[in-house]
C-alpha cells in the first residue's frame, strides 16, 4: 500500500446542461458503487465536486455534483476571520456616516 489513494468516481456530465451553459456546468452523477484504490502518479489533476440539486433540461430532479477546478483557499477560509498583516478593517463598512454618497 505504497503510494496509493482511495478515489470516488462520478458520471460523465449531463450533455444538455453542458450545453446549455456553454460548457460552463459540468454536472455529474455520485456513482457510490466506484470507489478505485490508484497510484498517486497516476493523478493529473485534483478538483472539487460540490453538491447540489437542480431540474435537468429533461425535467427531473436530481442530487448532484458540479465539478470545480482550482478551489482556492478563499472557499476554504469562509467564516474564519483573518487576523494579521493585510488584514480588512470590516468595521468601517458597517458604518453609513463614512460611506461617500453620490447624487
Amino acid at each position: 500500500w505504497k503510494d496509493v489513494t482511495i478515489v470516488v468516481m462520478y458520471s460523465q456530465p449531463d450533455v444538455d446542461l453542458l450545453d446549455l451553459s456553454f460548457q460552463a456546468v459540468s454536472s455529474c452523477a455520485y456513482l457510490e458503487d466506484d470507489i478505485r484504490v490508484i497510484n498517486i502518479k497516476s493523478i493529473k489533476a485534483i478538483v472539487g465536486m460540490v453538491p447540489h440539486t437542480l431540474r435537468l433540461p429533461s425535467g427531473v430532479v436530481e442530487n448532484r455534483f458540479f465539478l470545480v477546478e482550482k478551489l482556492g483557499l478563499d472557499i476554504a477560509t469562509f467564516g474564519v476571520p483573518y487576523k494579521g498583516p493585510g488584514a480588512q478593517d470590516d468595521k468601517d463598512d458597517d458604518n453609513k456616516e463614512n460611506m461617500d454618497v453620490i447624487e
